[in-house]
């Protein structure tokens, strides 16, 4: 999907917009940022939703299962999506991650200590295998409270039932087409089976209701995003300012709507760990897996970032250390490369918005009726070649503040904009900056005879991710 619409932006030769039918249904593709900003925010009352209602209802009313990724917040909408968002998000706000960021060091020690396995074998080995195991001790150490201690057991059961919410059989996709078959859905409750899958919905659900209970019987605290979810169940969560510091991501990202009285229950708490693992675990692992294996083809990048870490490293308290939260947000260079990552692979290439009132394109006469969907071509305005020259070409250097004052703010959606952002940006970026860090400081990622010269992207995959295996070695420094 996310090559289709590369594909077709270049087909077209980037047009601001353009129209397309899928099942029937006319959708809108826009390709121009300023065109983009306009739906994600200035006009976001008009696009407040991520998905048409008829998607939500096939989950809602359903089975229990269907229920709690039905209160995920990518799939709420309107006043209790925005009731939930206001409710979260400062849980993902720096002052919080700062007390997460021990959590996130202690996987950092064993991917180091696995990428130093792999140097002593000289052996290439796959990097979207090892960033995917870093990727998920990270997210069930901070978001469920549990060590899943994937570099160690290659059979840990949270690490398969993780990896399996992503994999599916042909029983998945069956149950799925079925739903939206007329009268599927209501066959599908008669015999009380859930579209999405029972088992691995159920474990997760146990373990997060499990800690929770845990938590607040023995009144036990890691502050980790468990406990700030529980604070924010309550409503105890304390609000913080970033005193002028603001980006302008921030800005647009705000609600200027009334919210009312924040109600989050359990399922909704379930549902919002649940999103975590799902936006947060094959997303950040590829961004890392990708960005090793442009550093391995590009060694004079990846020592231009090696001297900005061993830079800061040598201003720290102990060489041997982590960094703190300052200061691994004070290296422009390494944010430069994670955010040329995130240009070439964009983890959503297609950000989907449902009109929820009728609205006319700016400067057309051309109606959308409530019901339709805008698509933000995010692959297209990344590979247009007059925003980015040269566009195919790996090149850090677009991100400087002096490159990016010359673009359209918005020529960069690597993680949305507008209120329906990714609210947890701030934490992948701090994640893949720490396992980054970490790595390179000990190890240098080399390409091999088996490390491909382009990969291509896998055409049944949802988001954006490499088709072939990216190979590299390690040496050490």
């Amino acid at each position: 999907m996310n090559q289709l619409a590369k594909d077709q932006g270049i087909g077209l030769g980037f047009p601001k917009f353009y129209g397309n039918y899928i099942f029937g249904a006319p959708n809108m593709i826009v390709c121009d940022p300023e065109l983009a900003k306009q739906i994600m925010v200035k006009d976001f009352d008009h696009f407040v939703n991520r998905q048409g209602e008829d998607f939500v209802k096939i989950l809602e009313g359903g089975h229990f299962v269907d229920t709690i990724w039905a209160n995920q917040m990518t799939s709420l909408q309107g006043d209790k999506w925005k009731n939930t968002r206001a409710t979260f998000t400062p849980i993902f706000t720096a002052g919080k991650l700062k007390g997460m960021i021990k959590f996130i060091h202690e996987v950092t020690n064993d991917l180091v200590k696995s990428v130093g396995e792999e140097a002593k074998s000289g052996r290439s080995f796959e990097l979207k295998e090892k960033f995917g195991k870093f990727s998920m001790d990270t997210i069930a150490t901070c978001a469920f409270g549990v060590k899943s201690n994937s570099f160690q057991d290659e059979s840990s059961t949270f690490a398969m039932n993780a990896r399996a919410v992503f994999r599916n059989s042909r029983a998945d996709i069956c149950r799925i087409l079925m739903a939206f078959v007329p009268g599927g859905k209501g066959l599908l409750n008669m015999f009380d089976i859930p579209i999405n899958k029972k088992h691995v919905t159920t474990f997760f659900y146990d373990i997060i209701k499990g800690t929770i209970e845990h938590r607040i019987k023995t009144k036990t605290r890691r502050n980790d995003l468990v406990d700030l979810m529980i604070d924010a169940m309550k409503d105890e969560i304390s609000i913080e300012h970033d005193n002028g510091m603001e980006s302008q991501y921030d800005r647009d990202s705000k609600l200027n709507h009334k919210v009312a009285d924040k109600e989050v229950d359990e399922i909704t708490l379930v549902a919002t760990a649940l999103v975590i693992l799902v936006a947060g675990y094959d997303t950040t692992a590829q961004t890392m897996a990708i960005t090793s294996y442009f550093l391995a083809r590009y060694p004079d990048i990846q020592e231009k970032l090696y001297q900005e870490i061993m830079e800061c490293a040598s201003g720290m308290e102990d060489e041997s250390g982590h960094p703190d939260y300052n200061m691994i947000q004070s290296l422009p260079y390494l944010d430069m490369v994670l955010h040329e990552t995130l240009r070439i692979n964009p983890a959503l290439g297609l950000i989907t918005r449902a009109c929820t009132k009728d609205y006319i394109i700016p400067g057309t006469d051309i109606p959308l009726t409530k019901g339709n969907e805008v698509h933000i071509n995010v692959m297209a305005i990344h590979s247009n070649p007059d925003i980015y020259p040269d566009p195919e070409k790996y090149d850090p250097e677009r991100f400087t503040k002096e490159a990016k004052a010359e673009r359209h703010p918005y020529a960069f959606l690597g993680f949305g904009q507008g209120p329906r952002n990714c609210i947890g940006m701030r934490f992948a970026l701090l994640e893949a900056k720490l396992g980054l860090f970490a790595v390179l400081r000990k190890y240098k990622f080399v390409a091999t005879p088996e490390t491909v010269d382009k990969f291509t992207l896998d055409p049944s995959g949802f988001l954006s991710a490499p088709r072939e295996a990216l190979l590299v070695k390690v040496e050490d420094r």
